[in-house]
């Protein structure tokens, strides 16, 4: 990948990070051969390419304007293709519209967990990407963890509205949701009463 040698161990977690999402869509129903030529593939003719024309100098979304801090695009987008694609081609879950596949969640204490992680891991994600010990990796990490938390709460007033109960795991589906939706742009917005530091270079 096309990158100045400070990016390439981001560029290279975030490949990994990528292709563990994609391939979640193979989880308990894919053979595993398969799903390693895939990975390989994958990350190679496509995930690579998209992180070169967003985050390299010379790509041409970046030429054009585009801003993705952290990896909306190559990451979330990209991986979110690929899931979709490979769960077409591997057809529906063996049991699909039974009671055999029971979706509900088995243990509650396992997703908090697992969103604790997840959300204080966010922090070195997004803040990280700033590269840097400054203003701009606080107000990453700053915006971050408000977006999660209105997620968190958005989720269990409408998950109220309609069941009428609150619900644990639908706070935590919020906030994984506000993660993922504040990721690409975490670098370049700001609290509601402060200015992001690329705003402020720019104006």
């Amino acid at each position: 990948m096309f990158l100045p040698m400070d990016d390439r161990g981001v560029a290279d977690d975030r490949s990994c990070g990528s292709v563990a999402l994609a391939i979640g869509a193979a989880a308990e129903r894919g053979r595993m051969l398969p799903c390693v030529v895939f990975m390989f593939v994958w990350a190679t003719l496509i995930y690579d390419p998209i992180a070169c024309w967003t985050w390299n100098s010379s790509g041409w979304s970046f030429k054009m304007g585009g801003l993705d801090f952290a990896g909306g695009t190559p990451v979330h987008i990209s991986s979110g293709c690929a899931a979709l694609a490979y769960s077409l081609m591997l057809g529906k879950r063996r049991g699909h519209g039974t009671h055999e596949l029971n979706y509900r969640p088995h243990n509650v204490t396992h997703i908090v967990l697992g969103t604790v992680f997840l959300w204080v891991g966010w922090f070195g994600f997004n803040g990280g990407s700033a590269l840097a010990m400054n203003l701009r990796a606080v107000m990453a990490i700053f915006v971050t963890n408000l977006s999660a938390s209105v997620g968190g709460i958005t989720w269990c007033l409408l998950d109220y509205r309609l069941e009428h109960k609150w619900s644990t795991v639908g706070f935590c589906s919020g906030v994984i949701a506000g993660l993922v939706a504040i990721t690409p742009g975490s670098g370049f917005v700001s609290s509601p009463h402060t200015r992001s530091p690329a705003a402020r270079d720019h104006g």
